[in-house]
């Protein structure tokens, strides 16, 4: 009868016993997200990495970009950054997780580093941290509609400054013209 596998680890001939894998996951969410939304995928995600035996190392959000072509009919996403050491089971299940939610569009793992001590790696996960990753950023286009007026208002003052300077000099020429008449 075979040996029942232990959640989280390695299942490799090469691997060193007590040692995991460093992985590195990019998830792009749908761009109408909300915060909540972000925070109930995460607190999932964590109950999915912790109940396979491995270490949510640090998490982070990139906000709202543009995406470089449609996904899903879909101009912009979220980006949350997610790393994380575990065993190849985790990525499964970590990915499988991703496919059923509705909100991701994208993802992606690569694996960083094999044979990591997970006591020498400290976790970089805070409270703070987390709830830094559940905000979606501001929209790129809007940003870019705020910079364009502010754009448009620098040259119309600049426009008006020329203007005034330019009528000051035909002023003060056409004030030294007359006194010669």
């Amino acid at each position: 009868m075979a040996k029942p596998i232990t959640t989280g680890r390695i299942v490799s001939q090469r691997a060193r016993i007590g040692t995991q894998r460093e992985y590195e996951s990019v998830i792009i969410l749908r761009p109408e997200t909300t915060r909540p939304e972000i925070g109930e995928l995460i607190t999932r995600m964590q109950e999915v990495i912790s109940s396979r035996g491995a270490k949510l190392m640090k998490i982070d959000s990139w906000g709202t970009r543009v995406l470089a072509f449609p996904i899903s009919h879909c101009r912009k996403g979220v980006y949350l950054y997610w790393r994380y050491l575990g065993g190849s089971d985790v990525v499964a299940e970590f990915e499988r997780h991703m496919r059923l939610s509705d909100k991701v569009i994208r993802f992606y793992t690569i694996l960083v580093d094999e044979d990591v001590d997970p006591e020498a790696r400290p976790s970089e996960v805070t409270e703070e941290l987390l709830e830094a990753a559940t905000d979606p950023g501001p929209d790129p286009d809007e940003l870019a509609r705020i910079a364009a007026v502010a754009e448009a208002e620098r040259q119309q003052a600049e426009a008006a400054q020329r203007r005034e300077r330019d009528e000051f000099e035909g002023e003060a020429e056409f004030n030294e013209n007359e006194g010669d008449l």
